[in-house]
């Protein structure tokens, strides 16, 4: 065959790789998609309630999470859900989706799992086990306070073990006495990790928001990511993940010409922020804040999260703007 075709060949075969499905790796390549977009009148809440690290969990093994969130007396659930954040699910040494279940005790329900997103190391070799997030509905939440607890079993009928990094609750309520806002919200699973051949570039997601704003009268605009296992390492490094909103991760541009730029037009070409994500070994859900409305564009808004040995699965986002009055 002559050398012509040898590279005709190869020319195919890496555009046919390239329009193939997104496998799973440490790369950034299974991006969060927007699962609620909407303005009206009202307000969030996200917590983790009193989440810790589960250790391995085994065949009828259970893990329990109170949670005490609290909502406006006026609140109305808009959109709600339990996130469930796993990782190392296996067989003895070979990879295995979890089977688990999640009960409410106080009203004895059996939560309907309404999906489930995962992502792994992506080659053969030693640990290359599942990592991902379970999705559950539950009755909304009411006005006031809410306390209840959950509790997660491990149902496989085999000897596959697993590890519970913590358990989450999103409520967006709508609220007559709240301020006008903007929201979106973003859910899936994407590991990064740049490591065996994985560049921080390529261990990059990025979060897009799509539609437009009138960024006229906004008071605030607030970013809030989070990423179980981000923020946590043993390893001594300076930089483990970095954060950008409306800011590519590279530019070609020279830095004394951005510096200029930035002087002239403040927050025109969005903001970059190092060692993001609060979590610790106890409490392994990376959880981040960021005020963003300096940076917030009229259309086309979008985050990007870059891992530098920090190891972790990007899962939630929401992109919160409230009007004045």
């Amino acid at each position: 065959m002559s050398s012509r075709r040898i590279a005709v060949g190869l020319i195919l075969l890496f555009l046919g790789l390239l329009a193939a499905p997104a496998a799973a790796t440490y790369a950034g390549d299974r991006p969060l998609s927007t699962v609620f977009n909407d303005e009206f009148r009202g307000g969030y809440v996200y917590t983790v309630g009193n989440s810790t690290y589960s250790g391995s969990i085994g065949p009828e093994g259970e893990y329990t999470v109170a949670f005490d969130p609290e909502l406006p007396a006026d609140a109305t659930v808009r959109y709600q859900r339990i996130y469930v954040y796993w990782a190392w699910s296996k067989l003895d040494q070979n990879a295995i989706y979890p089977v688990l279940s999640l009960t409410r005790t106080d009203t004895g329900e059996h939560l309907a799992e309404a999906g489930r997103y995962t992502d792994s190391k992506g080659f053969v070799s030693q640990n290359d086990f599942f990592s991902g997030m379970d999705i559950f509905t539950t009755g909304d939440l009411n006005p006031g306070k809410n306390s209840f607890t959950v509790v997660l079993k491990n149902n496989a009928t085999d000897n596959r073990t697993f590890v519970v990094q913590g358990i989450g609750l999103l409520a967006v309520y709508e609220s007559p006495g709240s301020p006008e806002a903007i929201a979106w919200v973003s859910e899936g699973a994407d590991l990064l990790y740049s490591s065996h051949g994985i560049t921080p570039v390529m261990a990059s997601s990025r979060i897009d928001f799509p539609g437009t704003i009138d960024r006229s009268g906004l008071k605030s605009a607030e970013l809030f990511i989070v990423a179980p296992s981000g923020g946590y390492t043993r390893e001594k490094i300076p930089v483990i993940n970095r954060l950008f909103f409306n800011r590519e991760g590279t530019s070609s541009m020279p830095s004394f010409f951005e510096t200029i730029l930035s002087a002239l037009f403040p927050g025109s070409s969005g903001k970059e922020w190092v060692n993001v994500f609060d979590s610790d070994e106890t409490m392994q859900v990376g959880i981040d804040r960021r005020d963003v409305l300096p940076y917030l564009r009229s259309d086309g808004n979008f985050a990007q999260v870059q891992d530098e040995k920090d190891y972790l699965v990007l899962t939630n986002a929401v992109l919160w703007a409230e009007r004045r009055g």
